[in-house]
């Protein structure tokens, strides 16, 4: 074989490197995508709909207007709808008596097969239909839910609620199985959104990096704190706790008990980790770049016909 044909480039090269460009610019968004979903599928699960339940009940219960009987009431040529008090009423499967106007606007909006057997039902779909359309409800749902966080957080960060809220805190904290799992997403949520420090002894912001699963495979996790005592003196060493996040979603992952020897402290922010880690490892902070690769870089970078001085030797 020549050497010329040694050195010519494999002819899917261009399209391979073409589908991992546009891979590179479709990915963050999509990610940013994945999570800001994620993100509102569980508070409107959680959050909107059940608030969003009882408003209709309450409301529906407002405005109702439900007769079990008419007395006096003059029958129409419909034997189902009946005038009383100048208002036509529809009497339901269930003998109930609605307003005419609320039967029809449930039936041209849900239709005769799912609709419900008694008044109090009518008027809950009633509400949904037309107060509580969700191209209104989400978008107020949205504002004043900023608005409520951006409230709370002002006022905590001025000290005002706070004996309050500690208060209810003491209160979760004496529930035998609550507590537990509320200390835990306590120091979950303050490890992700809190900037000024945490309680003594959680340095959640450690950035390190162990081999595992194997001998030369490294993994980077964040130090929650001190290993388990009985495991520590199993291993005749000191442990540490690492909480080791998964792509692209870093608030979930596992735990992983290390050996203080075994751990290196990198020299990375908590931001810039979780960069890296969202990333799938491309987004590396600007002094963790290998050299070459920044050499390469900064080549790149200049104009043509011109060459960095860390390539051509110069100083």
């Amino acid at each position: 074989m020549s050497q010329s044909a040694l050195k010519s480039p494999r002819r899917g090269a261009p399209i391979r490197q073409a589908l991992l460009s546009g891979l590179g610019v479709l990915l963050p968004p999509l990610l940013t995508i994945v999570i800001l979903v994620w993100v509102w599928q569980t508070v409107r699960a959680y959050v909107l709909e059940p608030v969003t339940a009882e408003t209709r009940n309450v409301v529906a219960l407002a405005v109702a207007d439900i007769h079990d009987e008419l007395p006096g009431a003059n029958r129409t040529g419909d034997g189902d709808v009946l005038i009383w008090n100048g208002v036509s009423y529809r009497q339901l499967d269930g003998g109930q008596y609605i307003p005419l106007p609320v039967y029809n606007t449930v039936l041209k909006g849900i239709g005769m097969a799912a609709l419900p057997t008694t008044g109090i039902g009518f008027y809950r779909r009633y509400v949904e239909l037309v107060y509580l359309r969700p191209i209104v409800v989400v978008p107020v749902f949205i504002v004043l839910f900023v608005a409520l966080m951006y409230l709370l957080g002002s006022l905590f960060a001025a000290g005002v609620g706070r004996v309050l809220w500690t208060s209810f805190e003491h209160g979760i904290t004496q529930l035998p199985v609550v507590r537990s799992v509320y200390g835990a997403t306590k120091q979950v949520t303050d490890y992700m959104f809190n900037e000024g420090e945490l309680e003594e002894g959680a340095k959640f912001k450690r950035v390190v990096a162990f081999e595992h699963p194997h001998r030369g495979q490294w993994q980077i996790g964040f130090v929650a704190g001190e290993g388990l005592k009985q495991i520590r003196e199993i291993a005749g060493e000191p442990l540490v706790t690492v909480l080791v996040s998964v792509n692209p979603i870093p608030m979930s992952g596992y735990i992983r008990l290390i050996p203080k020897s075994q751990v290196i402290d990198l020299n990375m922010t908590f931001d810039q980790a979780i960069h890296y880690i969202v990333s799938f490892g491309v987004v590396l902070p600007p002094h963790q770049i290998p050299r070459k690769a920044a050499s390469v870089s900064a080549e790149i970078a200049l104009p043509p016909g011109e060459q960095s001085p860390a390539i051509t030797g110069e100083r």
